[in-house]
């Protein structure tokens, strides 16, 4: 049966036998994810880019960095064929990995990042703050060379968004020096 199908089934149930439910399904998937391996997000240079040691991507699926050090980055890309699009799924950043998130934005011409948690959430650090705020208005990436601009926000009552402007200050002349209009869409609070 597809999973699609099995979250379907369950969906409409409630309490704890719902919680239950999923929690099982969650099991099997966890299960079934060991058929794939991880290798590289466990060397050791790597460990200390991810933020939680249970979760990795997988070595076919992984996003690759160019021309850097190491093309280690906590990210996967993911088809969805049925969309016709493909989306990356990654950790939160940490405080030594913003400058090779926003590398991977450059570097695969991400038009906007959707922030399904927010920086701090019960108590808990949950992602470095990878973006400027109207106080600060720039961030530099000294690392990767990558400035990246506050230009407005409009903040919603489940969300906000962020216009930002990412700048690469180590490119040569012949290449693009700007990705313009930058999406961040934070704190999403969903609704019951």
């Amino acid at each position: 049966m597809a999973l699609e199908i099995k979250f379907e089934d369950i969906s409409g149930l409630k309490g704890t036998r719902n919680i239950k439910m999923y929690f099982c399904y969650f099991k099997e998937i966890r299960n079934e994810s060991h058929d794939y391996p991880h290798r590289v997000a466990k060397f050791p240079e790597n460990r200390n880019r991810n933020r939680y040691r249970d979760v990795s991507p997988y070595d076919h699926s992984r996003v690759k960095l160019q021309n850097a050090d190491n093309d280690y980055i906590n990210a996967s890309l993911v088809d969805i064929e049925e969309a016709q699009r493909s989306y990356i799924l990654t950790q939160g950043p940490l405080p030594n990995t913003g400058c090779h998130f926003w590398l991977m934005v450059w570097q695969q011409n991400t038009k906007a990042v959707v922030m399904l948690n927010r920086v701090v959430e019960k108590e808990s650090v949950k992602c470095a703050q990878y973006w400027p705020t109207k106080d600060d208005q720039e961030m530099l990436f000294k690392e990767t060379g990558f400035t990246v601009k506050f230009l407005s926000e409009d903040v919603k009552s489940y969300y906000t968004v962020h216009l930002l402007q990412l700048e690469n200050i180590s490119v040569r002349l012949f290449m693009p020096k700007r990705l313009d209009f930058i999406l961040l869409i934070s704190r999403i609070t969903f609704c019951h």
